[in-house]
């Protein structure tokens, strides 16, 4: 919903819509540069210019994200409404870019966390900010990069991965712009108890005794502790961080909560999480190759995830996720640009390796259009794993030829 309101009720993260032009003349005082607040020194200059009010989206009224959400499954479900993106080729650098950033801010936010000092939260939400506005103008460059782009330390890039996975799948279901922003924020901010654990702990790579996993058990309430005692962290994010690891059927950490008394938030950044986890590569264990992440996440339903809202994440990310290294029908290797979520076997591909994983000259494929006109002679057979090869797939997201 779109309310005026006033510049003392302003708060980063909320989102300035598009208004007319015409609307100064009415009020003179009004802001109208669309987008989002990043931070408390973009409101002190607004205050400083003259600005007193502006149009903003707001949600609802009595109408929180809790009560909403079974509306907004139910109808996702359906055919996923085609919304116009940016091109992909022109998004991805922007994406690449935002990601840069949120890894240095991820060193920073950890960093902190570790040395007992206070986490940058405004810094956080103008971070997250960048992220939500790639999920918005096209998904699938974010969920290429959390897939491809390579980082020495697995806890920073796991931080920015959930946290662009999650605001993928918000957006997917129509989460607004204020509600991606701390669902952005709390997947950034979910591991952040972790620093509170012995390293010999974190980093251990035999098995854990019973001690240790009680020990690792605690940290989403340490985390939620270290940022409760800032005072400046919205509670829905505060739930989020200290919930991520509750299950569906209540067997989960670090309070063994229902599916019923467990934030969407907390349930999104969960889904994500365990993506993350499952598809990356760890001291002690290889990535799983992302169509089978996700068969393994669906055999999870009932148990650890509500099983309509992670047949939806299926969905959103696409049978074969974007990013993904596949073979197809003809012996050549394309990677999957585009996730179709109403055709999920048909996304739109790049070829670019022959049938002897040669590079080729790269050719843009859509297979739902490709059907369309009846050819249905070119198709995926199977996700590819590029570590095998010894390939490096993300150069060839910003190739054109």
């Amino acid at each position: 919903m779109i309310k005026k309101l006033a510049i003392d009720d302003l708060r980063p993260g909320m989102e300035v819509v598009q208004m007319s032009s015409s609307l100064w003349e009415h009020l003179p005082n009004l802001y109208t540069q669309p987008g989002p607040i990043k931070s408390e020194a973009h409101l002190k200059l607004m205050r400083e210019q003259g600005y007193q009010h502006a149009f903003v989206e707001v949600e609802v009224p009595g109408e929180p994200l809790e009560k909403r959400l079974d509306a907004i499954l139910a109808d996702r479900m359906k055919d996923a409404p085609i919304k116009e993106r940016v091109p992909f080729d022109k998004e991805i650098e922007v994406a690449d870019r935002a990601y840069k950033s949120a890894m240095n801010h991820a060193h920073r936010l950890i960093n902190d966390a570790k040395m007992g000092r206070k986490v940058d939260f405004e810094g956080t939400v103008e971070t997250v900010d960048g992220i939500v506005n790639s999920a918005v103008r096209n998904p699938d460059t974010l969920l290429c990069l959390s897939k491809l782009a390579q980082y020495d330390d697995y806890t920073y890039g796991h931080c920015i991965n959930v946290s662009a996975i999650a605001v993928v799948f918000g957006e997917f279901l129509g989460l607004s712009r204020d509600e991606l922003t701390r669902l952005g924020v709390a997947g950034m901010m979910h591991d952040l108890g972790k620093t509170a654990v012995p390293e010999r702990i974190i980093n251990k790579r035999a098995r854990l005794s019973s001690a240790e996993f009680e020990e690792i058990k605690r940290h989403p309430q340490y985390g939620y502790d270290i940022l409760k005692r800032q005072g400046d962290v919205p509670e829905d994010v505060l739930e989020a961080v200290r919930d991520h690891h509750e299950k569906f059927n209540g067997k989960g950490y670090p309070a063994n909560r229902h599916r019923s008394d467990t934030s969407a938030l907390a349930r999104i950044i969960s889904l994500a999480d365990v993506y993350d986890a499952l598809t990356s590569d760890r001291s002690y264990k290889d990535a799983i190759l992302p169509n089978k992440a996700l068969a393994i996440m669906y055999g999870m339903r009932d148990q650890a995830f509500d099983p309509l809202e992670v047949q939806l994440f299926i969905k959103c990310l696409g049978i074969f996720p974007s990013g993904s290294l596949v073979k197809l029908s003809t012996g050549f290797y394309g990677v999957v640009y585009e996730s179709n979520p109403n055709l999920p076997l048909m996304p739109k591909i790049k070829i670019i390796l022959d049938q002897d994983l040669r590079p080729i000259p790269s050719e843009l494929v859509d297979l739902a259009a490709r059907q369309a006109v009846g050819d249905e002679n070119l198709e995926i057979l199977e996700c590819a794993d590029p570590t095998d090869y010894r390939i490096n797939l993300k150069p060839y997201l910003t190739r054109t030829r």
